[in-house]
C-alpha cells in the first residue's frame, strides 16, 4: 500500500477532510438537496436562512460551505463556484472573515447570540454576503433563540444564515417557520462503497470489494464515518485491504457466521450454536453488534419471502443474497415474525445491559431453537388428529369454569353432627356438551378447533409474548388469565373472581381481537376466545366462610358473641 509522504509543507489530512466535496457535483447521495440549491442560486431566489437537517456525516456542513462559495464566488453568484478565486479558497480553508462557522454547542447562551446580533450589522469585508454557518443549532438555549428571532426574521440584506442540525425536532417552531428546510437523507451502502473505491484509487492502494462493502455497511449511512474507517484500516497492513482486515478492526462477524447459525437453527444443533457464540466471544467480536446483525438477517429473510423486489430493500452482498434465498423455504412467515419479536426483546435487553451480552445472546438463540413457533406449531397441527378435548387439566390451580352461561348450582349440605352450617364449596362445572366427547380431526373450512387443552397450554407463553409485543398493557392483563377449557369452537380463558376488571377490559372488542390474532399467529387459524371467572355455588360470592347462626352455636360460642358485640363466629376448620 502506498503511503503519502508527510512533510512540513503539506501535513497529513485525514480522508474525511482531504476528500470533502468542493462543489455540488461532488456531494454524495443528496441529489434532491443539491438540485434545489442549484436552482435557488441560478434564479436568485435565495432565502435569508437555511436549515440543513439529517443524520451525522451525510454532508450538511460541507454543503453549507459549497453554498457559501456559490453565493460569494468572484464569478458568481453561480451554481458552479470556481474554487480558484481568493474567496473560494479562503472558504475552503475555513479562514474567511465573511463566512463564519459557529459551533452551537459552545456558543449557545444569550450572551453569544447578542454578540452575533451586534456583528451582523457590519458589512462583509471582501465577499458579497456575510454568512453564518451554525452547526448543531439545536444546542442553543431557549433564551438564545429568543434573542435571535428578530434578526432571523428581518436580517440585513448582506447576511445569510445556514443552520445544521441532527435533531430538528428540538428547534422552536418560531425558528423553523423562519427557515427554508432541506432534509439530508441517509446515504446508501452502494453509494458509500463507490466513493470509498474512488478514494482508494486516488490514494493508490488496493481493496477487495467485499471489504469496502463491510465498511460501508458498518458506517450506517454516514460517509464521514466510512471515510474515517477506511483511513484507519488502511494502516493495518502494507498489502491490499481485505475483508478479514475490516472484520478484525471493527469486531464484526462475517456473513458466513450468520449463515452457519441459520443452518444450526434449521437442524436443531444446540451444541453448534453455543460453539459459535463461544468462538465470537473468544475472538473479541462485538456481541451487541452481532445481535443487531442477527435481527437484520431475519428481517432480510422475511423480505425475501415476500417475493420479487426485496433486493431493493436489503443491504447485502450479491453472494450473501443468493445464500439467503436458499433459506426462505425453511422458515414460514409466521415463524420469522415470532423470531423477530424475540430478537427485538434481545435488542432491548442488550441496550439495558440486564446481563452480560454473551448470556443474553445464548439464551435468545436457544429460545429460537426451542421456540414452539419455530419448530413445533406445524407438527402440532399435523398430529392433532384423534385426540380428545381435555376435561381434567386446570392450570395455575384455577377451578374449571363451565362453558354454559347459567349453570345450576348444587345444594351444599352441612356435615352431620356439626354445630356450624357448612361452608360453600367450589362448584364442579360439568363440561359443556359441545366439548364432551369431541373427536379432534384435521382443520376444515368451518374452522373447528381440534386442539386439546394441553396443546393450548403449551403455546400459551407464545401467545402472551405476541400480545405483549403489540400492546404491553393488554399483555399484562392477559397474564392473569390461563386456558381452562377448549370447546369445539372456542378457547376459554379463565381469570380469578378478583380480576373482574381485567375480564371486562379483555372483553372489549379490540382487545379480544388482539388475543384472537395472537392465537392465529401461533396456531395458523383464528378461533374465538371467551373469558370467564371462577364461581362459587350458592349465593355466597366471596371465598370467606359463612357466619354461623347464633341459635346453632355451642354455649361457649354464644357467650363469646355476647361479650364481643358485633363479632361473627365462623367455622375455622
Amino acid at each position: 500500500m502506498k503511503k503519502q509522504k508527510q512533510t512540513g509543507e503539506k501535513p497529513y489530512l485525514i480522508f474525511a477532510r482531504k476528500f470533502r466535496p468542493e462543489n455540488f457535483d461532488e456531494v454524495v447521495g443528496q441529489p434532491a438537496v443539491t438540485q434545489m440549491l442549484r436552482t435557488a442560486v441560478r434564479t436568485g431566489r435565495i432565502p435569508q436562512s437555511f436549515l440543513f437537517s439529517g443524520p451525522r456525516g451525510v454532508g450538511k456542513t460541507s454543503t453549507a460551505r459549497i453554498l457559501a462559495k456559490a453565493l460569494n464566488c468572484a464569478k458568481g453568484p453561480t451554481e458552479t463556484p470556481c474554487g480558484e478565486c481568493v474567496i473560494c479558497q479562503e472558504i475552503a480553508r475555513a479562514v474567511s472573515l465573511d463566512v463564519l462557522e459557529i459551533d452551537g454547542a459552545s456558543n449557545r447562551g444569550i450572551d453569544e447570540i447578542r454578540t452575533l446580533r451586534e456583528n451582523v450589522k457590519f458589512k462583509p469585508a471582501a465577499a458579497r454576503f456575510k454568512i453564518y454557518i451554525i452547526d448543531e443549532v439545536h444546542q442553543i438555549t431557549h433564551d438564545g433563540f429568543n434573542a435571535l428571532l428578530k434578526t432571523l426574521e428581518e436580517p440585513p440584506e448582506h447576511v445569510k444564515f445556514i443552520f445544521a442540525t441532527t435533531e430538528p425536532h428540538k428547534l422552536p417552531l418560531t425558528i423553523l417557520s423562519r427557515c427554508q428546510r432541506f432534509n439530508f437523507k441517509r446515504i446508501t451502502a452502494g453509494a458509500i462503497q463507490a466513493k470509498l473505491a474512488e478514494i482508494a484509487k486516488q490514494e493508490g492502494f488496493k481493496t477487495e470489494p467485499r471489504a469496502l462493502f463491510e465498511i460501508a455497511r458498518a458506517a450506517d449511512g454516514s460517509l464521514r464515518d466510512a471515510e474515517s474507517l477506511l483511513d484507519q484500516i488502511s494502516t493495518l497492513s502494507e498489502g491490499p485491504i481485505r475483508e478479514d482486515d475490516v472484520l478484525l478492526a471493527l469486531g464484526l462477524a462475517s456473513e458466513e457466521v450468520y449463515f452457519e447459525l441459520l443452518r444450526a437453527l434449521q437442524k436443531g444443533e444446540a451444541h453448534k450454536i453455543l460453539a459459535l457464540v463461544q468462538s465470537l466471544y473468544e475472538t473479541g467480536k462485538d456481541l451487541v453488534q452481532f445481535g443487531r446483525g442477527l435481527f437484520q438477517l431475519f428481517r432480510d429473510l422475511l423480505l425475501v419471502q415476500m417475493g420479487k423486489g426485496a433486493e431493493n430493500f436489503i443491504e447485502m452482498s450479491p453472494e450473501a443474497g443468493k445464500q439467503l434465498a436458499d433459506f426462505k423455504a425453511d422458515f414460514s412467515k409466521e415463524e420469522l415474525l415470532l423470531a423477530l419479536s424475540l430478537l427485538q426483546n434481545l435488542q432491548a435487553d442488550l441496550r439495558r445491559a440486564v446481563a452480560p451480552p454473551r448470556i443474553l445472546l445464548e439464551s435468545a438463540l436457544l429460545k429460537l431453537l426451542h421456540l414452539e413457533g419455530l419448530k413445533s406449531v406445524k407438527g402440532l397441527l399435523e398430529t392433532a388428529g384423534g385426540r380428545t378435548v381435555s376435561k381434567e387439566t386446570t392450570p395455575r390451580g384455577l377451578p374449571n369454569p363451565g362453558a354454559s352461561p347459567a349453570p345450576v348450582p348444587r345444594t351444599v349440605k352441612a356435615e352431620s353432627g356439626s354445630g356450624l352450617s357448612a361452608q360453600p364449596k367450589m362448584q364442579k362445572i360439568e363440561p359443556s356438551p359441545m366439548a364432551s366427547g369431541l373427536e379432534a380431526g384435521p382443520l376444515t373450512a368451518s374452522a373447528t378447533l381440534t386442539h386439546t387443552l394441553n396443546d393450548i397450554e403449551q403455546v400459551w407463553p407464545q401467545v402472551l409474548e405476541t400480545v405483549k409485543a403489540r400492546q404491553i398493557s393488554t399483555g399484562l392483563f392477559l397474564a392473569e388469565a390461563a386456558p381452562v377449557e377448549v370447546t369445539g369452537e372456542a378457547i376459554v380463558l379463565g381469570l380469578p373472581e378478583e380480576f373482574q376488571f381485567h375480564k371486562e377490559t379483555l372483553e372489549v372488542p379490540e382487545k379480544r381481537q388482539m388475543v384472537e390474532e395472537a392465537f392465529k399467529q401461533v396456531l395458523g387459524v383464528r378461533f374465538p376466545v371467551q373469558f370467564v371467572t371462577t364461581r362459587l355455588a350458592g349465593t355466597q360470592s366471596s371465598s370467606a366462610p359463612a357466619p354461623a347462626s347464633p341459635a346453632k352455636l355451642p354455649d361457649a360460642a354464644r357467650q363469646a358473641m355476647e361479650i364481643f358485640q358485633g363479632a361473627k363466629v365462623v367455622r375455622a376448620d
